[in-house]
This record gives C-alpha cells, sequence and structure tokens, in this order.
C-alpha cells in the first residue's frame, strides 16, 4: 500500500512537470539549488521517500516497486499525468523502476549517481542491521567520504555538515528499510526494455556509482548518452551544481 509523501512544490502552475528523487538518506532539501534552477522554467516537484524526513515511516521491509507505487501516488493526488524525472542514487534506482513499469507516465529521465544493482544484497543487509541496533550517527563518517570529495570537504566544511545533519535525522527504520528494497534491487537484465528519453548522469570520482558502471547503464538503455561531472563524487549535485544543471536542463529541454 502507498504512503502520502511530503512534498514541495515550486514553478509555474502551467508548465510541464519534473519531480526529483532524493538519494538515500536524504530530504527534499537535498535539491535547493537544482530545485531553484528548473523552477525558472518547470512545475518542480520534490519529496521526501517513505522512511525519511516528514514522510510516513511504515513498517518495513521495503521494496522498489512500494517506493514506486508511493511516487505515483503522489504525482494522481497532484493531478498529474505525465512527468520528467530526476534521481540520484536511490532516486535513481526508483527512476529505472518507474520506467519499467509505468513508462506512459514519464516524457524524460535523468539517472544521476546510480546503477541497475548496488553490490551484492549482503552489504545492503548488513546496513540495515547497523543502523537497527547502533542509529543513524555510526553512518556519519563513512558518509562524508562516499558523499563528497576530500577536496570539497575542505572547501565546503558547512555543506557537508549540512547533509550529514539530514542523514543522521533521519529515521533509523525507515532508512534501514530502505536498504532492505536496495538489497532487492536489480534490473541488469531488464535495462534494454526502457523506452523512455534518457541521460545517465556520473561523478567523476564516485565510489558508489562509479564512471565505468554508469557508463553500462547508459549503454544498456537504448538511446540513452552518458554526462560525466568532473571533481564530483556521489552527490554530484551538489558538488557541481552549474555542470549538474547543464546536464539536466539540456536533457529535459529537448524532451519537454
Amino acid at each position: 500500500m502507498s504512503v502520502a509523501l511530503a512534498h514541495r512544490i515550486d514553478g509555474p502552475r502551467d508548465a510541464p512537470v519534473v519531480l526529483l528523487a532524493p538519494s538515500l538518506g536524504t530530504t527534499w532539501e537535498m535539491w535547493d539549488q537544482e530545485a531553484e534552477e528548473l523552477a525558472a522554467t518547470y512545475r518542480v516537484v520534490r519529496f521526501d521517500t517513505r522512511g525519511h524526513g516528514r514522510s510516513p515511516v511504515p513498517p518495513g521491509p521495503y521494496t522498489l516497486n512500494g517506493l514506486v507505487g508511493d511516487v505515483l501516488a503522489l504525482a494522481d493526488s497532484l493531478g498529474i499525468e505525465r512527468f520528467g524525472f530526476v534521481g540520484l542514487s536511490l532516486g535513481g534506482a526508483i527512476g529505472q523502476v518507474l520506467a519499467l513499469t509505468a513508462a506512459d507516465r514519464l516524457t524524460a529521465m535523468v539517472l544521476a549517481c546510480t546503477v541497475p544493482r548496488f553490490g551484492d544484497p549482503s552489504g545492503w543487509l548488513e546496513r540495515a542491521e547497523l543502523v537497527r541496533s547502533s542509529g543513524m550517527s555510526v553512518l556519519a563518517e563513512p558518509t562524508k567520504g562516499r558523499w563528497f570529495t576530500q577536496a570539497f570537504r575542505d572547501a565546503h566544511p558547512e555543506q557537508v555538515d549540512r547533509f550529514i545533519e539530514m542523514l543522521t535525522s533521519v529515521d533509523a527504520e525507515g532508512y534501514a528499510s530502505c536498504c532492505d528494497a536496495l538489497a532487492g534491487f536489480d534490473v541488469r537484465d531488464r535495462l534494454g526494455e526502457i523506452t523512455t528519453p534518457t541521460r545517465v548522469v556520473a561523478g567523476s570520482d564516485d565510489p558508489v556509482a562509479t564512471v565505468p558502471a554508469c557508463g553500462q547503464l547508459a549503454a544498456a538503455i537504448p538511446g540513452s548518452d552518458l554526462v560525466v561531472i568532473d571533481e564530483a563524487s556521489h552527490i554530484a549535485s551538489v558538488a557541481q551544481p552549474e555542470a549538474f544543471h547543464r546536464a539536466v536542463a539540456e536533457h529535459l529541454g529537448r524532451h519537454l
């Protein structure tokens, strides 16, 4: 059963709609910079994934199909029939499943810092157990290195602190249940079925969704392309907001 996602809407009422889907461990605020740029042209809808931020925390485990159901229910509740979609990391996993199960709802899609399978399922199940037993603070230090390069951490400590605070404020059970969802996520064999116009965006220094892995994702989706953002790790939208926005706006502008 879907849950009613907390969300925020910006931009002109009559403009084409773009949904922004956040990464695991973040809220809609991760999109502040990109949403401000896009809202000059599009009706921008941001949301907190179930188990995160202001959205409900139903009992887990969750599945990607369930997370996709939440997004479709949100669109339905707002009277949105078709929309562009930009998803980063977990948000990109949601986008892949959306494109495979509800392609008629999508006008264009940007998959950022994401892959069709996030490693061995055991790693996600172990992380879920860790946060259930020890809380979210245990993830603070290791996450800094995954999300941001050392150069960015040195130059923008306030941004890093803001994101780590966002992470540690997430409900532990909600986060763990999304880890369960990622443990069961693997669409490698179905990427050729995606018909939505797609662009894949990678961070040059991302240890989670590496450039080669993102390249394989782009190669497997018919008609898609790959843009690599230099000097960016996993949260490429924050590390290099101007380059990230160019990649997104160019693709959306071509298809919306």
